[in-house]
């Protein structure tokens, strides 16, 4: 039997409004004191990584103030903790089969050391859990067939068929929010939220709070009535979290996209500033550049103090 939504009912019960002030901890590197952690990626003017940066590279602002980078590394040894969101609504049924065949090799690419883990959600009127947290490849490879089957929810339908933002929400609070490490979201879909309790800016200051990265995918009619909306939203959601951006087109299969994730998780620096004393739940700007200007930095725009 397919193992359905694991969170509590009492989260779509809950006010929206705590959404922003939910009390998850701060991910932290254990250094010896709390410090922000920022992982990064530097492109140059064609968008290709650039490697071989050192600290000295880089600057870093909290709040318009310049931060001494007390950590830094080229490449991550950090274990990667990944949730894979799939639209499985009425207008993503075209795209489930591609979907089901580039994930299961794209599970493969990432969970590339024992201690990486993966789980997978789908949402439409409600978010199910087909797989729990994992580092089975085979595990997650198994569930990846249920995308295709119809499922009794388990959890009342609250009038709408896409719950984007509250798939993000739970899975940033529930399923990342406390893993060690960099923690990132994969989403397939073509962006429309119909009957989430949830906002976009809740959903996103979820993954603020939780230092989880936003990849999101569109997998869509790119001339829908809203569909420059739903991808400016993706590509916001994106910039805001240090994720990136994709369409899936003739030219990008997802596969390819997959692949683009897979090394982007593999060339990111780390690195970790002790931010100065700030009132609990206060959001921070972080601003990661390089002293070449001709370089770009892909890296959060910010953080929640805890």
């Amino acid at each position: 039997m397919r193992p359905l939504l694991s969170y509590m009912l009492l989260c779509f019960t809950a006010a929206p409004a705590l959404a922003q002030t939910a009390e998850a901890p701060l991910p932290t590197l254990k250094l010896g004191t709390q410090l922000v952690t920022v992982s990064a990626l530097a492109r140059d003017g064609k968008g290709n990584p650039v490697m071989g940066l050192v600290k000295d590279d880089f600057t870093l602002t909290q709040d318009g103030h310049p931060q001494e980078i007390r950590y830094f590394s080229e490449g991550s040894s950090l274990p990667l903790t990944l949730a894979l969101l799939v639209d499985t609504s009425g207008s993503q049924h075209a795209y489930i089969a591609d979907e089901i065949k580039a994930s299961q090799t794209f599970f493969h690419a990432m969970l590339r050391k024992p201690e990486d883990r993966a789980t997978l959600v789908q949402f439409d009127n409600n978010v199910l859990q087909l797989q729990k947290m994992t580092s089975s490849v085979e595990d997650l490879e198994g569930a990846l067939v249920h995308l295709n089957e119809p499922h009794d929810s388990a959890l009342p339908n609250h009038g709408g068929g896409t719950m984007l933002w509250d798939g993000i929400w739970l899975a940033a609070q529930f399923e990342l929010g406390k893993e060690p490490g960099r923690r990132a979201m994969v989403i397939l879909t073509d962006g429309g939220d119909n009957g989430s309790r949830f906002s976009l800016g809740q959903a996103v200051a979820e993954a603020q709070i939780s230092n989880v990265a936003l990849y999101p995918i569109f997998y869509g009619d790119q001339f829908a009535n809203d569909a420059v909306w739903h991808k400016d939203n993706l590509q916001a959601i994106a910039r805001i979290t240090g994720g990136r951006f994709f369409i899936v087109s003739p030219w990008q299969p997802l596969s390819a996209i997959y692949a683009q994730i897979a090394s982007d998780m593999r060339l990111q620096y780390q690195l970790a500033y002790r931010p100065p004393e700030s009132a609990p739940k206060t959001y921070h700007r972080i601003a990661l550049r390089t002293k070449n200007h001709k370089l770009t930095v892909q890296a959060r725009e910010g953080f929640y103090s805890p």
